[in-house]
């Protein structure tokens, strides 16, 4: 594969994920779509983990996936392929990125870049709820892991 080749196979996943996306956030947004966060938001209100984290586990179940298919060269469940796992993957991060862009735009400073500036956030359960509670650290890129329905 060259260069544009690899441009063009770019193109052509980030189609296929945004349509995946309509469809999917269309199921998980709720009524109207008004909510596109809502499945992860939902983790948070539950008292299971925050929302961040709520990404990072269903990021971290694909890439657990998409370890499994290396190691063992074929997917038991072939419903959906390694492609599919890939468009999903995809679509977490933006989530993501999108999830993070708003709480920056709500409060003027990215969880993100709070957290490389020595403040963050940790959630503690009691009683099924999960208060946030501020740890001050420091942290590096490697701190960072990304990892699914």
């Amino acid at each position: 594969m060259n260069r544009q080749e690899l441009l063009k196979n770019h193109e052509r996943l980030c189609g296929l994920a945004l349509d995946l996306m309509k469809k999917k956030n269309h199921d998980y947004a709720g009524r109207g779509g008004e909510s596109p966060f809502a499945n992860f938001t939902r983790c948070e209100a539950m008292g299971i983990c925050s929302t961040e984290q709520g990404f990072l586990v269903r990021l971290t179940d694909k890439m657990s996936r998409l370890s499994s298919f290396i190691e063992a060269g074929t997917l038991q469940v072939k419903d959906e392929s390694v492609e599919d796992t890939i468009l999903d993957v995809i679509n977490y991060a933006v989530l993501f990125q999108s999830y993070l862009q708003e709480k920056k735009e709500q409060n003027h400073e990215s969880p993100i870049n709070a957290h490389r500036n020595g403040v963050h956030l940790h959630d503690h359960h009691r009683n099924g709820r999960a208060p946030r509670t501020l740890c001050v650290g420091s942290v590096s890129d490697s701190d960072y892991s990304l990892g699914s329905d």
